[in-house]
């Protein structure tokens, strides 16, 4: 099962979002694969479209040796910091990976700011043989990170489309979204309460129900 040729990537969907959860991929591929799926345009997730992004997902589905996802919902992204999230997420995807036997020769992930805590987190975790690559915008770098980064983003963009089928047109869920914000403050209104797919620790959510004014003021 193991290969030294092996090669994982992780990636996250949906860290900055006032609504929904955050999703966690890693990708095992072997390294002649690479070349295979940058050939048929797996990229950052963010240039490709929903359609593109859909098709790139059942391609990469195909060719991985190792798929690992964490989610994260609201209301633990509200009793944690949500860094520290990420960094679980990596540990337990890097771990299990070993656990069923995978030995990568590389782990590349893409880092956020804390860069450094993340590396010195990590570097217990990797085993020797296996190169540890922790960069900004690794996604657009890296195939692995890149297929990381489209498993992810599908997975949040469908879990998001089954919100709104629950709940209405709320845009896209981020903070800078007029959309968004009318909704949230359309329902808290009516509701007098926030529902559970609405991150309540998010700085827009903590003045608006502190103040109780429009969150038009801090948009």
């Amino acid at each position: 099962m193991g290969s030294t040729l092996l090669v994982i990537g992780i990636d996250e969907a949906g860290r900055g979002p006032l609504i929904g959860d955050m999703f966690v991929a890693a990708v095992g591929l072997h390294s002649n694969d690479l070349k295979v799926l940058e050939d048929a345009g797996v990229d950052d997730s963010k240039r490709l479209s929903p359609s593109l992004r859909f098709k790139l997902f059942n391609i990469i589905i195909g060719y991985s040796r190792y798929i690992f996802i964490k989610r994260f919902t609201p209301d633990v992204i509200d009793s944690n910091n949500i860094n520290s999230l990420f960094i679980d997420a990596l540990i337990s995807a890097i771990k299990t990976a070993y656990a069923l036997g995978f030995k990568p020769s590389i782990i590349y992930v893409d880092s956020t700011s804390n860069r450094e805590k993340i590396i010195n987190c990590l570097q217990n975790v990797v085993c020797d043989g296996t190169t540890l690559v922790v960069e900004y915008k690794a996604d657009q770098k890296y195939i692995a990170v890149a297929a990381a980064s489209i498993i992810a983003k599908v997975l949040r963009d469908s879990y998001i489309s089954h919100l709104r089928g629950i709940y209405g047109d709320f845009g896209s869920g981020y903070p800078s979204d007029p959309t968004t914000i009318e909704w949230v403050e359309d329902y808290f209104r009516s509701s007098k309460a926030l529902p559970p797919i609405v991150r309540k620790s998010w700085r827009t959510v903590k003045r608006f129900r502190g103040s109780q004014k429009s969150l038009e003021d801090y948009r």
